[in-house]
C-alpha cells in the first residue's frame, strides 16, 4: 500500500497498470467516479500489486516502510447518513461514533432521530466496527447548552437517572464505548463536569465499555474563550478512559463545528 502523487499524463489506467491493480478497484478505493479524470498534485492510496515493486515503478511513497503500530480509524455517522457511503466507510473504521443522543433536564435520554441509528449499528456489526454512542447537551435549536450542563452535572440525583438509561441503551443495543462531548461548559462547572464524566466511566466500565471524552484543541495552557475555560483538560483525561482531540475544527472556514 503507498501514496502516488498524479503527474502530468497520467491516467487511472496508467497507475493502476504500474500498480498491478485493477483500473476500477483504484478509482473505487478512492472514490473517483467516471470519467476518471484526475489534477496533477492529487494523492491516490494504491493498495494494489507488491508494495516494493509498485513503489519502485511508481515512484510513490510506500506506506509499509512508516507504519510501526496499530492505527484507530474513527468517523463519526448522523442518522441520515446514506447507506452506501456508510457500508464503504466502515471497511476502515475501527468505530463509528452515532451523533448523537440528547438529554433532557430531567436526566431522561433523547435518542437520534428516525431510523438511521439502527441501519448504522446493524453495518457496524456485520463489518465488526465498534459502535460508540456520542452525548451531547444539544438543544432544540441544535446548539450546545452550557445550561442543561448545568443542570446535569450539578444535580447528583439527575446524573443517577441519566447514567441508567445510557447503560440500559448501550447493553440492548450494544455500543461499545460512550464518548461525552459537551461544549462551552461554563467554568464554574469544570470540577462538576469532570466528577460526571469519572462517575460515568465507573459504572461503565463494569461492563466492558469505554467512556472517552470529546475536548476542543488548545495551543497552549493560557488559552481563553468558553471553549476552554470550563474544560479541565488533565481533570478530564484521568476521569475517561481515553480523550478525542477535536483538530477538525482547526479545518473550517468560518465558525468552529461546534456551534452548528
Amino acid at each position: 500500500m503507498q501514496i502516488y502523487t498524479v503527474k502530468q499524463g497520467d491516467t487511472i489506467d496508467r497507475i493502476a497498470g504500474a500498480a498491478g491493480m485493477d483500473p476500477l478497484r483504484l478509482a473505487h478505493d478512492n472514490q473517483i467516479e467516471p470519467p476518471y479524470r484526475l489534477a496533477v498534485g492529487q494523492s491516490l492510496l494504491v493498495a494494489g500489486g507488491d508494495s516494493e515493486e509498485a513503489g519502485g515503478r511508481l515512484g510513490g511513497f510506500r506506506i509499509g516502510n512508516v507504519q510501526t503500530g496499530p492505527v484507530l480509524m474513527n468517523g463519526y455517522a448522523y442518522p441520515w447518513i446514506d447507506e452506501q457511503i456508510l457500508s464503504e466507510t466502515c471497511m476502515y473504521l475501527t468505530s463509528i461514533s452515532i451523533f448523537s443522543y440528547g438529554f433532557t433536564e430531567a436526566g431522561e435520554l433523547v435518542p437520534p432521530a428516525g431510523h438511521g441509528e439502527e441501519d448504522i449499528l446493524r453495518e457496524a456489526r456485520r463489518q465488526a466496527v465498534i459502535p460508540v454512542l456520542v452525548l451531547t447537551p444539544l438543544g432544540a435549536d441544535g446548539r450546545f447548552n452550557n445550561n442543561l450542563v448545568a443542570v446535569l452535572v450539578r444535580d447528583l440525583e439527575i446524573q443517577q437517572k441519566l447514567i441508567r438509561e445510557l447503560w440500559t441503551v448501550v447493553q440492548e443495543k450494544g455500543y461499545g464505548e460512550v464518548d461525552v462531548d459537551f461544549e462551552y461548559v461554563l467554568a464554574e462547572d469544570r470540577e462538576l463536569y469532570a466528577d460526571f464524566v469519572r462517575r460515568l466511566r465507573i459504572i461503565m466500565n463494569l461492563f466492558g465499555i469505554r467512556v472517552t471524552v470529546a475536548l476542543a484543541p488548545k495551543t497552549s495552557r493560557e488559552q481563553r474563550g468558553l471553549l476552554y475555560e470550563g474544560i479541565d483538560y488533565r481533570a478530564l483525561g484521568e476521569a475517561a478512559n481515553g480523550v478525542l482531540l477535536m483538530t477538525y475544527e482547526w479545518g473550517y472556514t468560518y465558525k468552529p463545528i461546534a456551534l452548528w
